[in-house]
C-alpha cells in the first residue's frame, strides 16, 4: 500500500512544468499554500506517518510493507539481524557491569550462571567479526560463481561487478553514517545532551560497568561544532590511519565503519590479482594473504579473507541440497516387490553402511557448532597473563604473544567454522537455517544496519537513564540493591531500550537509509558508462 492511500483527504499536488522565471513564485506559492490551516494538517499525517514504525502501520493502517525477497544467501541475513540484538544487548550490560569480560571462575565473583562458555556469548562479547566474515563471504561468492563457469562473458562480469561494487561500497558505509553523526552533533551543540552528560560520567556510582564512551563538547560557536565533526568523519575514513581502529568520539561504536571499508578494499584486490588463476590457485593465494594480513596484525582484514575461503571452499564443494539429491537418487530404499533372500539382505547391507555414515555427520556438525560457540564465546579479558583462565588456558598458549587484540584469535577461527557449517547445512532440514530465515530473524537483517548506526545516540540520549530513573522512583541507587532487584529493573530497561531502538532502526532504513540505497544508484548510473547493445 502507498503511503498516499492511508489518507482518504490525499490530493496530487504535482506542478505542472513551467519556465524556470516562474520557478520562485511558484515555490513561494506551494510554500504558502502547505501552510494553510487544511494542507497543515494533511502535511503533519504524512509527517507523522513517515515516523511510524512498520508493525504499527501494518496493525492499523493494513499496510503490509514490502516482502523480503527470498535468496539463497538470506539465512546470512538473518545472522547478522541477530548478532546486531547481541551488539545491543552487550552494549547495555557494559555500562552496568563486567559481565562476561572475564572467564567462568577466575574468582568467586566470576561464577555467575550466565559467565559460562556459549552463554556468555548471547549477552557480551565483541562482534565485529561475525559482520565481517559474513561481508567476505558475500563480496566473493557471486564472484566465484561467475568464475566457475570457465566462459569469457562470465569472466567479464567479473570485472563488471567488482567494479560497481567498489563505487558503492564507500557511497553506502558513510553516506548513512555522516547523517547520523550530523544529526548528533546537533543534539550536543544544542544543549539537549547536557542534562545527562553528568549523570553519564559517574562511573563510580551510576554506571560501574566496563564503559568509557565520553561525548564531544559543546563547542562555543556552530562553526567549531561543525568542524569538530568533520575532522572525526575525516579520521574515520582514512584507510591508511597508521592505527587499527579509530574510535570517534561522537560515536565509539562506529569505528568498525573504518574497518569494514580497510576490509573491503583488500579483499577486492585480492580478488581482483587472482581473479585469472586457476581455482586452487586462488584458493592458495587467499590462505598465503590470509597469513600476512595474520602476521601484520590486522585481525579486521584476515577475518574478511577467511570469509572468502569459506565461499571458495563452498563453491568447490557443490551446493549442499544438491549434494543430498544426489546421495538420496544414488542409495534410495529398494522397491516393494518379491525379490530373493539375498537381494533383501544386500540391500539392508548397504543401509547399514549408509547409515552410521549420515549419523556420523550429524554428529560431527553438533560437536563443530559447540566448538564454534565456545570459541565465540572467549572473553574479553581471557588472555591477561595477571589473570588465571579457566577452560582457555591451554587454548592461551597457542595464541602469539605480539597480538595487539589476543581476544579475536579464537573469535576469528570460531566465526570461521561457524559460516562454513551453516554454508554446508542443508536448507530443507536444517534447524539453524530455518531459525535464521524465520520472518522475525528476516526483519532484523533488514534493519541490521539502522540498529548498529542508531542504537547509539538512542542509548545515550535517553536509554541508559531509563534504570536510573526506575531506581532513584524506588529511593535507592542501582549498586545499593540486591542483585534480584538490579537484574530485573536492568531487564525492564533492556526490553523498553530494545523496543524503542527497534523503532527508531525501522524508520531510519525506510527513511534515510533506502533513500541513500536510491542515491548510489543513480550516481552509478549517471557515472558509469552505459553497455552498447
Amino acid at each position: 500500500m502507498e503511503e498516499k492511500s492511508v489518507f482518504v483527504d490525499y490530493d496530487d499536488t504535482t506542478p505542472s512544468p513551467r519556465s524556470l522565471r516562474g520557478a520562485p513564485r511558484h515555490f513561494l506559492s506551494k510554500t504558502l499554500s502547505w501552510l494553510q490551516p487544511a494542507n497543515a494538517w494533511k502535511l503533519s499525517k504524512r509527517f507523522a506517518y513517515c515516523f511510524t514504525p512498520q508493525l504499527v502501520r501494518s496493525h492499523y493502517f493494513g499496510d503490509p510493507g514490502f516482502a523480503p525477497k527470498k535468496f539463497p544467501t538470506s539465512y546470512l541475513s538473518g545472522l547478522r539481524g541477530l548478532t546486531a540484538i547481541k551488539v545491543f544487548t552487550f552494549h547495555w550490560t557494559f555500562a552496568f557491569s563486567d559481565l562476561g569480560y572475564k572467564p567462568y571462575g577466575t574468582t568467586e565473583r566470576y561464577t555467575h550462571f550466565l559467565e559460562l562458555p556459549i552463554i556468555r556469548y548471547v549477552h557480551s562479547g565483541f562482534t565485529a567479526h561475525i559482520f565481517f566474515a559474513v561481508a567476505g563471504y558475500l563480496t566473493s561468492l557471486r564472484i566465484f560463481q561467475l568464475l566457475e563457469r570457465h566462459n569469457q562473458q562470465s569472466h567479464s562480469k567479473v570485472m563488471v561487478n567488482i567494479s560497481g561494487a567498489l563505487f558503492r561500497r564507500a557511497f553506502r558505509l558513510y553516506l548513512p553514517t555522516f547523517i547520523i553523526t550530523l544529526i548528533f552533533t546537533h543534539y550536543i551543540h544544542f544543549g539537549f545532551y547536557e542534562h545527562n552528560r553528568p549523570y553519564l560520567d559517574d562511573h563510580e556510582k551510576l554506571f560501574p560497568g566496563v564503559w568509557q564512551e565520553p561525548k564531544p563538547e559543546q563547542l562555543a560557536s556552530y562553526y567549531a561544532q561543525l568542524q569538530y565533526w568533520a575532522s572525526e568523519m575525516y579520521q574515520l575514513s582514512n584507510v591508511f590511519l597508521p592505527a587499527t581502529a579509530y574510535y570517534p568520539l561522537i560515536d565509539q561504536h562506529l569505528w568498525s565503519i573504518l574497518a569494514e571499508m580497510r576490509g573491503s578494499l583488500c579483499l577486492y584486490f585480492v580478488l581482483m590479482a587472482t581473479t585469472q588463476c586457476r581455482t586452487y590457485v586462488r584458493l592458495a593465494m587467499l590462505c598465503l594473504m590470509t597469513f600476512v594480513f595474520f602476521l601484520w596484525d590486522h585481525w579486521e582484514i584476515w577475518i574478511y579473507m577467511l570469509g572468502s575461503i569459506v565461499a571458495q571452499i563452498n563453491v568447490l564443494m557443490g551446493e549442499p541440497e544438491a549434494e543430498k539429491k544426489v546421495a538420496t537418487g544414488l542409495f534410495a530404499p529398494p522397491p516393494r516387490f518379491p525379490a530373493a533372500s539375498g537381494t533383501v539382505r544386500k540391500s539392508s547391507s548397504v543401509w547399514r553402511y549408509i547409515t552410521p555414515a549420515t549419523t556420523l555427520r550429524s554428529y560431527l556438525r553438533i560437536i563443530g557448532f559447540w566448538v564454534a560457540f565456545y570459541l565465540l564465546s572467549y572473553p574479553i579479558w581471557g588472555s591477561e597473563p595477571s589473570e588465571e583462565a579457566p577452560g582457555y588456558e591451554t587454548l592461551n598458549l597457542l595464541i602469539p604473544a605480539w597480538m595487539e587484540r589476543k581476544d579475536k584469535f579464537y573469535a576469528n577461527i570460531g566465526t570461521t567454522l561457524l559460516l562454513f557449517l551453516l554454508a554446508r547445512s542443508y536448507e530443507s532440514t536444517s534447524n539453524w537455517r530455518r531459525l535464521l530465515n524465520s520472518h522475525v530473524a528476516q526483519y532484523l537483517g533488514k534493519i541490521s544496519f539502522g540498529l548498529y548506526l542508531t542504537h547509539g545516540p538512542v542509548l545515550h540520549a535517553v536509554g541508559y537513564m531509563i534504570p536510573q530513573y526506575i531506581w532513584w522512583g524506588m529511593g535507592v541507587e542501582g549498586i545499593d540493591t540486591s542483585n534480584t532487584v538490579w537484574f530485573i529493573v536492568l531487564f525492564i530497561g533492556w526490553a523498553i531500550n530494545l523496543t524503542l531502538c527497534l523503532s527508531v532502526a525501522d524508520v531510519w532504513t525506510r527513511e534515510v537509509e533506502s533513500r541513500c540505497v536510491k542515491l548510489v544508484k543513480k550516481i552509478e548510473e549517471l557515472s558509469f558508462v552505459r553497455e552498447s547493445t
